[in-house]
């Protein structure tokens, strides 16, 4: 990740990963979900409690 886009605080460190660095995202095939965002949807941010 580039050093621009440093997680701010009070954010989920995979989360902010994932929504700015688009290289996470260019595997992926049209239509084809990151299971890895989907897990963060659904269950939450692991590990992390927002203040």
């Amino acid at each position: 990740m580039s050093k621009a886009k440093q997680t701010p605080s009070g954010e989920c460190p995979q989360c902010w990963e994932h929504a700015y660095d688009k290289r996470i995202h260019r595997r992926l095939k049209p239509r084809e979900d990151c299971l890895p965002c989907l897990d963060h949807l659904h269950n939450g941010c692991p590990d992390f409690n927002r203040k």
